[in-house]
């Protein structure tokens, strides 16, 4: 039979791509494994959270013995992982809510050849919150228009870089390049075309050119995505990025509660 165990937080597999590229190991508080299931405790930008990796069915055992230990905000999981725990082990399945079903994706390349407009994909002055740079409304528009669900936003601290194409005064193509959870790849979000400019190549330069100009100095970069936007997939796949991993994100609600 298998049974979980501890991992001492240094000896994490290093060919698990999110654990090599997005979470730093200064972050890592527990690890654990169960089969082929590698789960992580660590802060995380949306907080404490428990990442499991590998297979579902070793994922939700993994889950069900370490989740009251481990007391995480949040759990990231293989797809499939929550339906198995309602099925399994229900009161802990109670427990995982909301959240979102996304996919995870590196590169340590861009496109050999630069793409038809990349070479106007210019660094955007955004600036911080309390003191926004001029490009900072015109990606706000942009995102409201074109992307209400992205997860950063023109002020967001740990937005290392926005990139963008602009046209006129208006920003039509953006991407921002985060710290996410302290990891040595940035990590890309709110990748953006307006709506009126679909279909003509401006989010895949935009992308391939953030990526260009990040791998100068770093050894990859990754992104994710929600697992219903196939278009977004099908630009990411041709751009050469490797998709590595299948997410659930829920929110943790306490036992009492889920029991209530």
């Amino acid at each position: 039979m298998r049974e979980v165990r501890a991992l001492p937080v240094d000896r994490l597999p290093g060919d698990v791509p999110f654990l090599r590229w997005h979470l730093a190991p200064s972050r890592v508080h527990g690890a654990w494994r169960r089969g082929a299931a590698t789960g992580v405790l660590a802060d995380r930008r949306r907080g404490r959270s428990l990442v499991v990796l590998g297979p579902a069915d070793d994922a939700a055992a993994l889950v069900a013995a370490v989740l009251d230990d481990a007391a995480p905000a949040l759990v990231t999981l293989p797809r499939g992982t929550p339906d198995l725990l309602q099925a399994r082990e229900p009161a802990v399945g109670a427990r995982l809510v909301g959240g979102d079903d996304w996919d995870w994706a590196w590169t340590a390349s861009a496109p050999a050849a630069p793409l038809a407009g990349e070479e106007h994909v210019a660094v955007l002055d955004v600036g911080a919150l309390e003191r926004p740079g001029p490009d900072a409304a015109a990606v706000a528009d942009l995102l409201a228009a074109a992307s209400p669900r992205s997860s950063v936003q023109p002020g967001d601290a740990h937005a290392r870089a926005w990139f963008g194409l602009r046209r006129g005064d208006r920003v039509v193509a953006c991407v921002a390049a985060t710290g996410d959870d302290g990891g040595p790849a940035p990590h890309l979000a709110s990748v953006a075309t307006h709506p009126d400019l679909r279909g003509r190549g401006r989010g895949a330069a935009v992308t391939a050119g953030a990526t260009r100009h990040l791998l100068r100095e770093a050894p990859a970069v990754t992104l994710g995505m929600y697992a219903d936007n196939d278009v977004a997939r099908r630009m990411y796949t041709r751009l050469g990025w490797t998709w590595a991993h299948r997410f659930s994100s829920r929110v943790v609600r306490p036992a009492a509660d889920a029991a209530a």
